[in-house]
């Protein structure tokens, strides 16, 4: 057996072996479960293989963790941030498009930061491109760009993805 089998065969048996363990603790271990479960985690497993590319990334699981708390903190502010902008009489938006061009290259990094992007304060994504995403805004005067670009980072380090120190310009 080639390394390259075995190494493919190690990253199946442990996905395997993390979703089988998320369904324990879901049912509790009840067995009576498993005509369901098994199916399930094949998916699952099959899925995750499939989402993490041939290079089988795989989440850093302590990295996420230490994301959790900025993730949380960043709903708050944008559930915060808005409820001002509304509640405040003169209304203090400047809504606009924001085009940021991506370094990550991983589909699913892509879609967490445009996911996460609309947990930051009076931002959504609007579209997602090979190259670039589009990101709606209540206020264009803030730092969208380095905003994003710090959250870019966080995500390309919990993917286990290198990306580039500077940040290309967008060529619609």
């Amino acid at each position: 057996m080639s390394a390259t089998t075995s190494c493919k065969l190690s990253l199946i048996f442990r996905r395997l072996v993390f979703f089988c363990s998320i369904w324990l603790v879901l049912s509790k271990a009840d067995l009576s479960s498993w005509p369901f479960a098994l199916p399930t985690v094949l998916i699952s497993t099959w899925i995750s293989l499939c989402l993490g590319g041939p290079e089988g990334h795989l989440l850093k699981p302590v990295v996420l963790l230490r994301y959790l708390p900025l993730f949380v903190l960043q709903s708050i502010a944008s559930a915060f941030d808005v409820m001002v902008r509304v509640l405040n009489p003169s209304l203090p938006i400047h809504p606009g498009l924001v085009h940021y061009p991506l370094s990550l290259t991983h589909d699913g990094a892509k879609v967490l930061l445009a996911n996460c992007i609309t947990m930051l304060p009076g931002t959504i994504s609007a579209q997602l491109n090979d190259d670039h995403l589009i990101v709606h805004t209540l206020d264009t005067s803030l730092p969208v760009h380095a905003i994003i670009n710090r959250l870019e980072r966080k995500i390309a380090n919990i993917f286990r993805l290198e990306i580039t120190s500077g940040q290309k310009e967008f060529q619609p």
